[in-house]
């Protein structure tokens, strides 16, 4: 007699229907990651925005409070004709903190005596102010009850920056003198503000209110990898003759990526697309040409159809507006 067993039907995927699901799985992360990137990106980018709008909104307070100039950090000015040595505190860092470490170490002591430091530290004071001071002696930085948090100084899109050697000593270094590099972190108290952990330059020497410049001016926006002092800034580009400034070494477009239609390279903030600025009026929007020729060309290079960028520079009414501003990071 025959017996029938009930078998169960095969019910598992094939090797080839396994092939097929995992190569649709890879074909849809191909597909999406690249979406998942960019929208990281913009939202990166658009935090940064915030919080440089942010930025611009406490230097108007400030202002108020001092007959519509901006922050301006005390240093001695050897020629009255120029505004000079806004590095001489640590950069932007100075109106921020008189003591900076970031991740080096330092103390002043019970005693407020002379600090002792080591490491990667920046600004700790000068003889001649005194530990903690700036030059004139006074020991509260220029922002100290502007800003509810420092975090704001970072932006979360900067990957990399450099330390340079303790001011005052200026640099014009580029990034491959640079001893190593370092990965900015956002502030949470003074000491951890300092060059490498800001992610922005200032435009020192320009007011609220000021009849010389028929817009509002930029203040505040996104720096470079470079030292951003004065004609050093934007990697120190010649964007009239577009060619590497005098003294620059190597040509930053070959060595760094540099754009010379936004000024920016590809290891900057957001890469070479640009950079956020903040402006005297509180507007603040993604720059996408080369800040140096935007803002500070002459009235005939506006002229010169081959240079103009736009119509917001600070000379178009005085001539030697820029003369009265320092560009610092």
């Amino acid at each position: 007699m025959k017996r029938y067993h009930n078998r169960p039907t095969g019910s598992a995927f094939t090797l080839i229907e396994l092939l097929v699901v995992i190569a649709i799985i890879a074909l849809l992360i191909g597909i999406l990651l690249p979406a998942l990137g960019a929208a990281r990106d913009s939202a990166k980018k658009l935090k940064c925005l915030t919080q440089v709008r942010a930025m611009g909104q406490a230097f108007t307070y400030y202002a108020d409070d001092y007959r519509d100039w901006y922050p301006i950090i005390p240093a001695q000015q050897p020629d009255s004709r120029y505004l000079d040595n806004q590095y001489t505190a640590g950069g932007v860092a100075g109106m921020f903190s008189l003591f900076q470490i970031g991740d080096g170490e330092g103390t002043l002591g019970n005693d407020g005596g002379s600090p002792s430091v080591s490491g990667d530290v920046g600004f700790v004071g000068t003889p001649a102010g005194g530990p903690a001071a700036y030059i004139d002696g006074n020991k509260s930085p220029l922002m100290s009850g502007y800003m509810d948090a420092l975090e704001v100084l970072t932006c979360p899109s900067d990957r990399i920056d450099y330390y340079w050697s303790r001011f005052p000593t200026p640099t014009n270094k580029l990034i491959a003198d640079a001893d190593e590099g370092k990965v900015p972190e956002p502030p949470s108290t003074t000491r951890d503000v300092i060059h490498y952990n800001i992610s922005y330059l200032y435009i020192a020497g320009l007011k609220s209110v000021d009849p010389s410049i028929q817009f509002s001016p930029p203040l505040w926006g996104d720096e470079t990898n470079t030292a951003d002092v004065s004609v050093n800034a934007w990697y120190g580009w010649d964007w009239r003759n577009n060619q590497p400034g005098s003294g620059n070494e190597p040509n930053p477009v070959e060595e760094y990526g540099f754009n010379p239609q936004t000024g920016y390279a590809t290891d900057d903030n957001h890469g070479d697309e640009g950079g956020n600025f903040v402006r005297a009026d509180g507007s603040a929007d993604f720059v996408t040409t080369n800040p140096q020729a935007t803002f500070f060309m002459d009235a005939e290079d506006i002229q010169d159809e081959n240079l103009r960028t736009s119509n917001l520079s600070i000379n178009l009414i005085k001539s030697d507006r820029s003369n009265k501003v320092q560009v610092i990071d």
